[in-house]
């Protein structure tokens, strides 16, 4: 039987300079962060991940370490039980919380190319689906706190390049959020699908102002209006708007989907495969959304690895709607990491057609992006 005989992690850092910066919700993009995980068994057979950073790579790192610990000698296709026992160990007693389940997710996704690789299957046959070709939104670290003429320029690019749907960051003040969602709106009229990502700034007493703008430019969705605790927040929101709700890249797993899906909190899923504990787990999520009609657009995280695995998954289940492209101008962890293109081509995406996750890492690459420690948001003063 082929077992685990590693689970190692690297983190890697883009500094931006201050033009390379984006402010949004958060504050200013001052680095790109990435953390890459590799499992590899005792033929000698790896396999990739990623787990998302946590505004802390480093640390990340230390905490899969940690628990990669425990499942050495297992059998990498057992990911159900590999997924148990670390959240028997990690997850639900005496563990680091969401740092435990996001290294779990790097751990589950590097599993699933291992077993792809082995089998010489794509990852979405696995998962049970087929090859889709899925319209994506131009969103990532795109499209932030911008004069509304600059907006109207870097959009008018990402139509040229065949998207049909953007996502534009607000979280600002409301007035200037209505003013730069209305913009574009006018510019480039009904055609267009316009989602708003809040990034958690957002509180009660913002709703009427944010319907009025919502509803007013005839928004896709609007994401993320308030912090994940703030579950009456949103059914309260919901329950006032025809506006879709869209939320979960900063929940992290099943029972805190459960949560929300029972609260009738959210019309679309954004689960983040890097955070929420890999295909093993955001597949769970998904089927579950089913079940209260909710639809999924999953979160995607930093490198070509979260790309191509988002569409992977988007394959592999009924509900999906959409998929997110990082148009950042600047994350060579997406364009530069993989020795064969992928990504967005006029407007749709589909996943690669070869084993497991389909992406040969160039390790060439992660070499010139040492880590730097500390988070890659700075909050505005």
């Amino acid at each position: 039987m082929t077992t685990i005989t590693s689970v190692a992690a690297t983190a890697h850092s883009c500094a931006f300079d201050r033009a390379g910066q984006m402010t949004f919700g958060l504050g200013a993009n001052v680095k790109r962060d990435t953390v890459l995980v590799r499992v590899t068994t005792d033929d000698g057979r790896t396999g990739w991940g990623e787990s998302h950073p946590g505004q802390n790579p480093t640390a990340m790192v230390e905490i899969i370490h940690g628990i990669g610990s425990l499942i050495i000698g297992a059998d990498p296709f057992d990911t159900e039980g590999v997924w148990e026992r670390i959240n028997r160990q990690q997850l639900v007693t005496h563990g680091l919380g969401a740092g435990s389940i996001m290294g779990l997710s790097g751990i589950d996704i590097a599993l699933w190319d291992l077993k792809g690789k082995i089998l010489g299957q794509p990852v979405y046959r696995l998962l049970g689906g087929s090859r889709r070709k899925i319209r994506a939104y131009a969103g990532g670290l795109a499209l932030g706190f911008r004069s509304p003429n600059e907006l109207e320029l870097d959009v008018r690019s990402l139509v040229e390049q065949g998207y049909t749907a953007i996502k534009m960051r607000v979280g600002d003040t409301t007035r200037k959020d209505a003013e730069r969602v209305g913009h574009i709106r006018r510019v480039f009229g009904d055609d267009l699908d316009i989602a708003v990502d809040a990034a958690t700034r957002y509180d009660v007493c913002d709703i009427p102002e944010v319907i009025r703008y919502c509803e007013d430019n005839r928004v896709y969705w609007l994401e993320e209006p308030f912090t994940p605790d703030n579950v009456e927040g949103y059914v309260e929101l919901r329950r006032r708007t025809s506006i879709p709700i869209a939320a979960g890249e900063n929940h992290y797993g099943r029972y805190a989907f459960r949560q929300l899906f029972e609260a009738q909190a959210v019309s679309i899923c954004q689960a983040d495969f890097t955070k929420s504990g890999g295909f093993t787990e955001v597949k769970k999520i998904a089927d579950m959304a089913s079940a209260f009609h909710v639809q999924v657009a999953p979160h995607t995280s930093h490198s070509v690895l979260s790309a191509a695995g988002n569409a992977h998954l988007l394959s592999a289940i009924p509900n999906g709607v959409i998929y997110e492209a990082d148009v950042a101008q600047l994350n060579p962890f997406r364009t530069d990491l993989s020795r064969e293109p992928f990504g967005v081509v006029d407007g749709f995406i589909e996943p690669p057609d070869r084993p497991g996750l389909g992406i040969e890492i160039n390790e060439e690459v992660l070499s010139q992006y040492p880590a730097v420690a500390g988070p890659c948001y700075i909050a505005p003063q």
